[in-house]
């Protein structure tokens, strides 16, 4: 079928059809997205779409979004990662912003939503739909279609529940459903539960080669051996990536840890360097100076990834700072970077393909021990490979230590058939919090709840509702005693305190916890950090290591806390460190916490001071909310308290901060009462100058 085609028959599309063969140089579908236009979704039918990576669901979703866009209606992109809802934006931002108005939204929980309504489309992680729809903006009678991205992770313990409760939510407001999948087993009980026209196909415009790794020789399910020369000493990966950057290609390694990621990135870097001319190594070295320079002072881990950037190689991992990650990404993408090693959570995160994926690590740390990684999750990674619009075929392929192992991988994960996908509902912290949810959006009885729950992927899979209504009939209970909720005439009600729970997206759990601190009114910082560190939405938190135990301990000991709290409170004196202004690196060796995974905590606990303060205020337990501001402030600056006159100013932070207050500054009237040529030898001259002006001082003196 040609694209043309579509317009033809939907003329409402016909800019849009032209826009995407500007852009994506498209004239022929892809067999399957020729199929998904035959079932009618763009007559308002819905559509789950289960092919492989990079065949062609991206074009589907856009034609669905773009159709109700132009007909008045609003249309909602669902996506489980804000990396992932950035990289669309940007994407449809770019191909049809004359078109439609688009806005992206995946933090700030505690949001109205109202922001939104002007927009035509809507870019939201699924937790973030879930806060809107708690605060029930007046554009969600407006919807008419919704995407649901990667609707696979169902399965997903963490994320899964969240997108199947937004998702029975989504279906009682009557939306078009177009859900996008991986090919997975069981496809058609959710095209079932979504009263789904089904489409799958394994088709992939870029062919997989699918093969297992030994020996210095790859075995092929689909085609010829690969039979490869070793340097002697040479690593052992190293063989693999040599042979496809000479090909003028690209490669991703996957491992289980973020040591091994680094440690790999570090030995392939040493093999593949001298492939690299002097043009190419200029412009690598422009990249690592960027990634060493994106804190104040660089840790350990920027100066080694900065090593390995120059020699045409990176490490990725949840560890690294946002804009490292950045860096990483856009310059792999531009083939500048050769080689990613990286831990399995790239491989649901943006989309990064290469030529060769290479999968060295199959079993990963598990609740027994070390456990084999699902075979959906393995085919997820094989999915990286091939580049659409650059390789006529991508390879996957295993690493084997032995011939047993050989054996094993071959019979699993490349003859083996991906695991079905099953509901995650039935845990009681999740529920616990959205049944709070569900209440706060709308009175009702005990029945009407149970409803709910009987329209649920987990209804359908399981049928037997009884252990669940069993869990909810606990958890009421919990919420009635918490002060939560209320009811009258047997109607469900959340009680004002418990609707501001509901909208803070807490766990009801933390916010009990919050009002028996908040009566306490405990007077010492580190009580209070733990407290928060000790919450659901903290988790997981890092054990104590052998190298931490006497810094720890000896601090621990000075307060009442329970021994279940040590891990908790080692994240506060993580934050209690960064108060008194320790630096990242100073964090990263003492306490192993990385850059990029401690502005997550700090982000985490940023949001929980803010609804710390919300309840605090709502339930009249206010001798702690100038405390709990003053917290919240000197987290997010890393600041002690005399600081916080200071990064009141724009442009300045903690470190421009502590060398005024070095020289005698301390606050905004001392920078008003100073001279140009003291700011400018402690600021340097373009920020003591912008400064000067945002404080509307004379800027007539030369600097």
């Amino acid at each position: 079928m040609k694209l043309g085609e579509v317009s033809t028959k939907y003329p409402v599309l016909a800019d849009v059809v032209q826009r995407i063969k500007d852009v994506d140089s498209v004239d022929e579908l892809y067999p399957p997205q020729a199929k998904a236009i035959e079932t009618g979704f763009l007559d308002g039918k819905n559509l789950v779409l289960s092919i492989p990576t990079a065949s062609g669901k991206t074009l589907v979703a856009e034609l669905a979004l773009m159709s109700e866009a132009l007909k008045g209606k609003k249309a909602i992109y669902l996506t489980p990662l804000r990396a992932l809802a950035s990289e669309k934006f940007e994407e449809m931002k770019e191909k049809y912003r004359k078109l439609a108005k688009i806005a992206i939204s995946t933090g700030e929980y505690d949001s109205s939503g109202k922001e939104l309504a002007d927009y035509d489309i809507m870019i939201l992680t699924n937790e973030k739909m879930d806060s809107l729809m708690r605060h029930k903006p007046e554009w969600l009678e407006k919807i008419g279609v919704v995407v649901i991205d990667e609707v696979h992770l169902l399965n997903d313990k963490g994320r899964g529940p969240t997108l199947e409760i937004v998702t029975t939510k989504l279906k009682k407001l009557g939306v078009q459903f177009i859900a996008l999948s991986a090919t997975i087993e069981n496809s058609d009980e959710i095209a079932k539960w979504l009263d789904a026209e089904l489409v799958e196909s394994e088709f992939r415009p870029v062919q997989l080669a699918r093969g297992v790794f030994l020996d210095n020789s790859v075995a092929f399910k689909e085609k010829d051996d690969l039979k490869l020369d070793a340097p002697p000493g040479a690593c052992p990966l190293a063989v693999l990536t040599t042979d496809i950057i000479q090909k003028k290609a690209q490669s991703l390694i996957f491992v289980n840890t973020r040591r091994s990621a680094e440690k790999e990135a570090e030995e392939n870097g040493k093999e593949i360097s001298a492939l690299f001319d002097t043009e190419a190594k200029k412009k690598l070295e422009e990249i690592a100076d960027q990634i060493e320079n994106v804190l104040d002072s660089p840790t350990k881990q920027c100066k080694r990834l900065g090593k390995c950037v120059r020699t045409g190689t990176a490490f990725h991992h949840a560890g690294l700072h946002a804009k490292q990650r950045s860096l990483v990404e856009n310059n792999f993408k531009q083939n500048v970077l050769k080689l990613i090693c990286a831990t399995p959570t790239l491989a649901a995160g943006v989309n990064l393909p290469s030529k060769r994926v290479v999968i060295r690590d199959y079993k990963r740390y598990g609740n027994f021990g070390m456990e084999p990684i699902p075979i959906l999750e393995i085919h997820q990674m094989f999915g990286r490979a091939g580049r659409p619009k650059y390789d006529t075929e991508g390879e996957a392929i295993l690493v084997s230590k032995s011939v047993e192992e050989f054996d094993q991988l071959w019979d699993h994960y490349i003859d083996g058939r991906p695991e079905p996908i099953s509901s995650k509902l039935g845990v009681e912290p999740i529920l616990r919090m959205h049944t709070l949810g569900l209440i706060a959006e709308q009175e009702r009885d005990k029945k009407q709840l149970f409803d709910f729950f009987g329209k649920t992927f987990y209804a359908l899979q399981y049928e037997d509702m009884a252990s669940l209504e069993i869990m909810i009939d606990n958890i009421l209970d919990q919420l009635f005693k918490w002060g939560f909720m209320d009811h009258e005439n047997n109607r469900l009600k959340c009680t004002k305190l418990g609707l501001r729970v509901a909208q803070l997206y807490l766990d009801p759990m933390t916010a009990f916890d919050f009002l028996q601190m908040l009566e306490r009114n405990p007077s010492d910082e580190m009580v209070i950090l733990t407290i928060l560190s000790d919450s659901a939405e903290m988790r997981p938190l890092g054990s104590v290591r052998r190298s931490e135990e006497a810094l720890i301990f000896e601090e621990f000991e000075k307060y009442d806390l329970g021994d279940e709290q040590l891990r908790a409170f080692k994240n506060a004196f993580i934050f209690f460190e960064w108060m008194q202004e320790k630096t990242d690196d100073f964090i990263f060796d003492t306490f192993g916490m990385p850059p990029g995974s401690f502005r997550t905590k700090l982000s985490v606990a940023d949001w929980l001071l803010y609804a710390c303060g919300e309840i605090s205020r709502l339930s009249g337990r206010d001798k702690m909310l100038d405390k709990l501001r003053m917290l919240r402030k000197r987290l997010k600056y890393g600041v002690k308290r005399e600081l916080l006159p200071l990064i009141r100013v724009r442009n300045i932070g903690r470190a421009r901060a502590r060398n005024l207050f070095g020289v005698g500054i301390k606050s905004i009237e001392d920078i008003k009462n100073s001279s140009a040529d003291v700011l400018s030898k402690v600021l340097g001259k373009k920020t003591a100058l912008k400064i000067m002006e945002q404080l509307d001082m004379n800027t007539q003196t030369t600097l």
